[in-house]
């Protein structure tokens, strides 16, 4: 046992002492590198490169540590070169050839990857070599390797600060597995500036990273994983990345295409203005050969694609065929392109860049949205093919408002170029899809057919083009207008199988036909006419730069033709009736040109022009124009006023750079406007630019019967140093003159001087259309001097205005002043108006910036007289009286005006001529940019009545005005018009109600509900269009252009010759609903001194339409009381007492009424004239009794149905049983009713009597009668209040005769009262009471007058025995109406008839 003890020990010890002395010879520097030797010699035949390594050191019992190792390419330039290289290992497992290691670590690698022939790298044939061989001779395992500090290089890439941390459990000669954790470094070239990290993990048949981050100058360019699959083989690499965001932006990537390519690039602006790019979605395929699925996102939009994408290894070549979506791409900022905006579409592209140049591309597209000029077209699908050199395609569009179908071929890549198109268009509304500001409601739809070919240059592709363009039913409409053309055709020929230089061009259509043939090119046609401006004016064109190698030869011709159709459809207000020719032709072999052109007639605006003839030619060795205008202005426009018909002639004469012009005008009106202006120019060259002199000829011509002066004076033109010289510049007359001189340049220290002296502006604006609008007083007198008026004018000015006045108003003395401030680069003005108290009365401070085109105003008013806005409003009201204050900004920029203001008036009053109210206010009005608004305003009549008003004007600048304006009155005077014989109505009217103006520029409407207050009078002559055929003046005007008189007017529609046409600019709406109530009295006036006056109620209601001229009034009045004036003859007047309850009825016709009125005449007549002297079978003791005359008057007022009956109210029914059996026919029952409205006297029956003759007794009742008529007549033209008649009497004969004086009154102090009487002498010698009187008084207690209060006392009859004189009463009377049914007795006493009111039966 010890002896194997002994030996174990032995054993054990001689190999410790072994395997020391192993390690101490391991350790020495001699036994390293033979080792070092040997391991370089076997790797470098295993991997096929030279290897050298430095030294080897083997620490006991697992370490190695290797440094100084370099691997050299084939090139023998660096491959990789490795500082430190140490590992832990398992040394026996190398027995078993394996190669395990523990731990690993590699500090500061060196890897130098080069391409060779372009694609190859330097490492490739160690690749080539561990493929080729068998077998690797050690398994290899590693647990953990670290790098540090690596650096890696890639052609000119440089990647720094590689760490990372590796396992690689399987590496041999036909497979390798790794895991890489934690991998970051950082890359250069030349200024790229790069960070990655990563964790890998693979093979030699794939890696991936995950977790991938990739940074370039501190921005995240990716951010996903990647999958490469062959990475050893250029040519088999394959690259698969999910990106969770792949970004660029324009900066970046042409700095990286720039390193890249090692020169600089230029971007297109459509990158640019991508801003930052971001990509989310996969990327799959080689480098050349992409395929994408994901969206780009970007500032301008988000685009959907998936597709392949195709490149070259120098990103120059790209193709692309796939998918491509977006719901909205801003493509007009990509495209720089303002006009186009936002596109939403679905398209599958095929195309193709050779060179960042278009080649190819196949697109079918749906569009669904894209903006053009601010409008979203709609439903658009494309199907084309686009070459370098051809065009061919689908286009449809089905927009609301378009639809177009495109069909067409653009091909130039032969030697013809050839456009084959046709196009349909439909419902094509411009101004909707924002082409056009104007016409709103137009429609186009037509078809084109274009069918050209042409060949050659650039240049010579103009002249070589033929074919025809054909447009097949055009149809043009604006709103109710339409212009159809059937078709127009343009024929294009250029002769090339002949070879020739003819060419024609023909057009032909329903308004158009024009002819261009001859021996000519498109092209020199331009160089042709330079050339003969150059030879009579050399010094103004360049001489053409060479010599046409075929001269020109063409004639020309143009006939038009309904141009009409196109001017009215277009609302042009241009009206051409005639048809217009131009003619002409250009020879240049022979320098001959000639041109006419003539217009029969245009008119505008009311203007017509006629006989304008146009003519030029050379053919007196001089370039001749001459144009003859005959202008007509219309008769109601200012300037014609002044002006008349004018006839112009204009002559131009230029030859060797000497150009005069003869100016002639002349008119053959009263009022006289003519003169000739001749001027002289000579031009010449300076500085290669045209210099010009031009002479003005001293003459006089003649404005409005005027003589004025124009002095000789001389102007300049210096193109070269861009200047216009201005030399005593004078027109003047009598005391007025205007002087110019002065250099006009862009230099601040040129400038131009304007003086004026004692111009009357009146009669300036009298030549203007404002002329009626403004009317100005004074002077003006001032200097002003504007500098660098070429560019930037600079004015400094001053005028002044004594005794100014606006619209015949006195203001005071106008001075104003305006100078440059170059500290605020602006124009400031200042201005003042100083009335005759020495008062400012307005001031005025203003800013022009000429840089910006701002301007504004700032104006004070303290107590401008508000007469000045009398022809402002006299439509409207007129006589403004009060004095005005506030302040008014005004101020605008580019064509924008704005206006705030808060004005107020003191002591003001205006009068409505219209009504003849005036009304007195004392308020105040807003203004802003939007709006003028009165705030409640109160407003008081003549009498202090006091009412309100408040609403508001809306506007934009003062255009497109809305208003709404409210009013409300209470018991105020509102109308108070006196009586004129002409006049409609008149009278004075007070009312209480509500008043609504509302409308804009185009309809303004008027609503009025209200009631009549107080002591009213209102007086309706509706005899005024009765008279209209025999007066030409038969309506009352009460102010110019006023809505009454246009109202006036269209009272009576069917006299049209006696009336003006008057075009209201703003249509009116009248809507009245007026409550008539008892306290007014209304009196219709039928004509003379005929007509119903009277007081009661109803409602009616007017509505005018302005427009079409239309007056309706409907309602009913009915009257409680009143009177029936009635003419016989014009001999002799009566007034019938209304009957409560009789009415008028308007049922559309105003001057139409439909009445119904039952009235009285009442009188005292003897019973002698119907039964003789003996009176004994009449059952009365008197032989004068009251009599009424009954009328009951229907149908319209001026052709009604009369019906006539005599009644004794005071008499009983035996008495008017006799008179009926006497009055028993139509006939005795009209003479009776005649003769008691003539002669107050019953007629007497044939058998009392021989033969009817009008006696003494007749005689004096007429007299009487008519005497009463005119007093009356008199008394009505100066009250109202009071009206009276008169009558005078004789009976019987001998002792029985009597004589009676009697006169008889009413007199109405106010509604409520109504008293009535008479009183006379009776002469008879039965009578004890010659002095007779009687005399009712009526108070109405109710508005309606039913309940009514009432006292009377009259004279006892001169035959009762009664021994009192008198008999009075007093009482209470209630009125009513009640329709019970009664069966009536026929009346033999009454008749109906229709008669006209001025006619009298004659009596035999």
């Amino acid at each position: 046992m010890k002896k194997v003890l002994v030996v174990i020990s032995v054993i054990l010890g001689s190999l410790l002492i072994l395997f020391g002395s192993a390690v101490l010879v391991l350790r020495r520097s001699d036994v390293q590198t033979f080792f070092a030797q040997k391991a370089t010699t076997h790797l470098s035949k295993y991997i096929g490169a030279d290897i050298h390594i430095g030294r080897i050191h083997y620490q006991p019992l697992n370490c190695l540590v290797l440094d100084s190792i370099f691997i050299a390419d084939q090139q023998d330039d660096t491959l990789a070169y490795i500082e430190h290289f140490f590992l832990e290992f398992h040394p026996l497992e190398l027995l078993d050839k394996r190669l395990n290691i523990t731990y690993a670590q590699l500090d500061k690698p060196y890897v130098n990857l080069q391409t060779i022939n372009d694609s190859i790298l330097n490492c490739q044939f160690i690749l080539d070599k561990i493929q080729k061989t068998d077998s690797f001779p050690l398994r290899l395992n590693v647990d953990l390797l670290n790098l540090t500090d690596t650096r890696l290089r890639y052609n000119k890439l440089l990647i720094n600060d590689i760490n990372l941390s590796l396992h690689l459990p399987i590496f041999s000669a036909d497979s390798m597995d790794f895991t890489i954790h934690h991998l970051s470094l950082s890359a250069q070239l030349d200024q790229l500036d790069a960070k990655f990290s990563a964790n890998l993990h693979g093979g030699l048949d794939s890696i991936f990273a995950d977790k991938m981050l990739l940074d370039y100058h501190q921005k995240r360019l990716f951010d996903g994983d990647i999958a490469i699959f062959h990475p050893t083989l250029l040519d088999s690499l394959y690259i698969q990345a999910n990106c969770n965001d792949l970004y660029c932006n324009h900066d970046i990537l042409k700095e990286i295409l720039s390193q890249l390519q090692a020169k600089p690039v230029n971007l297109p602006h459509a990158i640019k203005s991508l801003g930052h790019i971001h990509y989310r979605g996969d990327i799959s395929g080689r480098l050349e050969h992409t395929d994408l699925h994901g969206i780009f996102t970007s500032q301008l939009g988000a685009v959907k694609v998936n597709g392949l994408l195709e490149t070259d290894t120098a990103l120059q070549d790209f193709k692309w065929c796939g998918h491509v979506s977006t719901s909205e791409f801003n493509v007009g900022e990509m495209l720089n392109n303002p006009d186009l905006g936002k596109v939403a579409f679905q398209a599958h592209v095929d195309g193709k860049l050779d060179s960042l140049q278009f080649t190819h591309c196949i697109a079918d597209a749906n569009i669904d949205a894209i903006e053009y000029q601010n409008y979203t077209y709609k439903n658009i699908h494309f199907d084309g093919e686009m070459n370098k050199k051809d065009i061919k395609g689908l286009l449809n569009i089905q927009d609301e408002n378009v639809t177009l179908n495109i069909d067409g071929l653009i091909d130039w890549s032969a030697e013809d170029t050839r456009l084959d198109i046709t196009a349909k268009i439909t419902d094509f509304r411009p101004s909707a899809v924002h082409l056009i500001d104007q016409y709103s409601d137009m429609v186009i739809s037509a078809k084109t057919y274009i069918n050209l070919h042409t060949s050659g240059s650039t240049r010579q592709m103009l002249d070589n083009l033929a074919g025809y363009i054909i447009v097949d039913t055009l149809d043009l409409r604006n709103g109710e207008k339409q212009v159809v053309m059937d078709q127009m055709k343009i024929m294009i020929d250029n002769n090339q199988k002949n070879k020739k230089n003819h060419r024609q061009l023909y057009i032909q259509s329903d308004f158009l036909t024009a002819n261009f043939s001859g021996e000519f090119q498109y092209t020199t046609l331009p160089n042709t006419l330079q050339q003969f401006i150059y030879n009579y004016l050399p010094a103004l064109v360049d001489k053409p730069s060479k010599q046409n190698k075929k001269p020109n030869n063409v004639n020309f011709y143009a006939y038009f033709r309904e141009l009409d159709k196109i001017t009215q459809t277009l609302d042009l207000g241009v009206h051409i009736p005639s048809h217009p020719t131009i003619k002409g032709f250009i020879n240049e072999r022979e320098n001959q040109l000639g041109l006419q052109a003539y217009i029969p007639t245009i008119n505008t605006s009311g203007t017509q022009v006629e006989d304008i003839t146009l003519s030029l030619d050379n053919m007196n060795d001089a370039l001749d124009l001459s144009l003859y205008v005959y202008n007509r202005l219309p008769k109601d426009n200012p300037t014609a006023a002044k002006i008349g018909d004018v006839k112009a002639y204009i002559d131009f004469s230029a030859a060797n750079n000497e150009l005069d012009a003869t100016i002639k005008l002349d008119n053959t009106d009263n009022v006289r406007n003519a003169g000739t202006i001749s001027i002289s120019t000579l031009l010449h060259r300076y500085a290669n630019k045209p210099f010009a002199n031009m002479h003005i000829h001293p003459t006089e011509i003649i404005l409005n019967d005027s003589i004025w002066n124009i002095n000789e004076s001389h102007i300049t033109y210096n193109a070269s140093e861009k200047f216009i010289e201005i030399r005593d510049f004078v027109l003047n007359t009598d005391y007025q003159s205007i002087a110019v001189h002065g250099i006009a340049s862009s230099s601040e220290e040129d400038s131009v001087h304007i003086d004026l002296q004692n111009i009357d502006l009146q009669y300036i604006l009298s030549y203007t259309l404002v002329a009626d609008a403004i009317s100005v007083n004074g002077p003006l007198t001032g200097h002003s001097t504007i500098h660098s008026m070429l560019s930037k004018p600079m004015v400094a000015a001053n005028v002044n205005i004594p005794k100014a006045g606006l619209n015949n108003t006195y203001l005071g003395d106008v001075t104003a002043t305006a100078y440059y401030d170059y500290t605020q680069r602006a124009i400031i003005i200042n201005g003042d108006v100083i009335d005759s108290t020495m008062h400012q009365a307005v001031s005025v401070v203003g800013k022009v910036i000429p840089e910006t085109k701002w301007w504004g105003l700032d104006i004070d008013c303290d107590s401008v007289d508000i007469g000045l806005i009398d022809k402002w409003t006299s439509t409207f009201f007129t006589n403004p009286t009060g004095r005005g204050f506030g302040n008014l900004q005004v101020f605008g920029q580019n064509r924008q005006t704005w206006i705030t203001a808060k004005l107020k008036a003191k002591d003001a009053h205006v009068t409505v001529p219209q009504l003849g109210a005036t009304f007195y206010f004392n308020d105040s009005v807003i203004l802003d940019s939007t709006a003028i608004r009165i705030p409640q305003a109160v407003v008081y009549d003549a009498e202090g009545h006091r009412g309100y008003i408040q609403g508001e004007i809306t506007h934009n600048n003062f255009l497109n005005m809305k208003y709404n304006i409210d009013a409300h009155v209470d018991t105020m005077l509102v109308m108070n018009l006196p009586y004129e014989p002409q006049a409609l109505f008149y009278g004075k009217v007070y009312g209480t109600g509500d008043l609504n103006i509302n409308g804009n520029d185009a309809e303004c409407k008027i609503a009025v509900n209200a009631r009549t207050e107080g002591n009213s009078k209102f007086y309706l002559s509706v005899n005024t269009a009765s008279v209209a055929t025999t007066s030409s003046s038969f309506i009352h005007f009460v102010s110019p252009d006023t809505t009454s008189q246009r109202l006036l007017k269209l009272l009576n529609n069917k006299e049209k010759d006696n009336i003006q046409t008057i075009t209201p600019t703003t249509k009116l709406l009248l809507a009245l609903q007026i409550e008539a109530t008892p306290t007014t009295e209304i009196y219709i006036k039928m004509g003379g001194d005929d007509g119903i006056r009277g007081r009661g109620e109803g409602n009616i209601q007017l509505n005018y339409d302005d427009s079409s001229g239309d007056i309706h009034m409907l309602g009913t009045y009915t009257l409680q009381s009143g009177l029936f004036s009635f003419s016989l003859g014009n001999i002799v007047r009566r007034n019938f007492d209304i009957a409560e309850g009789s009415s008028v009825t308007w049922s559309g016709d105003p001057l139409s009424p439909i009445v119904d009125i039952t009235g009285s005449y009442n009188t005292t007549a003897s019973l002698r004239d119907l039964f003789g002297s003996d009176m004994s079978q009449v059952g009365t003791n008197r032989t004068s009794v009251p009599v009424s005359c009954v009328l009951h008057m229907t149908d319209k007022l001026f052709n009604p149905i009369m019906k006539f009956s005599v009644k004794l109210p005071q008499s009983d029914e035996s008495v008017q049983s006799q008179i009926n059996s006497i009055i028993n026919t139509e006939e005795m029952l009209m003479r009776q009713v005649i003769y008691l409205l003539v002669f107050n006297r019953f007629y007497t029956p044939d058998y009392l009597q021989g033969t009817q003759t009008i006696g003494l007794n007749e005689t004096y009742s007429l007299l009487s009668s008519t005497i009463t008529g005119q007093i009356n007549s008199w008394l009505s033209k100066l009250t109202d209040v009071f009206t009276m008649g008169f009558n005078f009497r004789t009976d019987g004969e001998g002792e029985t005769a009597s004589q009676e004086y009697e006169a008889n009154f009413q007199i109405r102090p106010i509604s409520q009262l109504i008293i009535n009487g008479n009183f006379g002498y009776r002469y008879n010698d039965l009578s004890n009471r010659p002095f007779f009187g009687d005399l009712d008084i009526e108070y109405l207690l109710t508005q309606n007058g039913k309940l009514r209060a009432k006292a009377f006392t009259h004279t006892v009859d001169k035959y009762s025995l009664k021994q009192a004189n008198t008999v009075q009463g007093i009482g209470l009377i209630f009125k009513h109406d009640f329709n019970w049914p009664i069966k009536q007795k026929k009346d033999t006493t009454s008749s109906t008839t229709k008669i006209p009111l001025d006619s009298i039966p004659n009596v035999k």
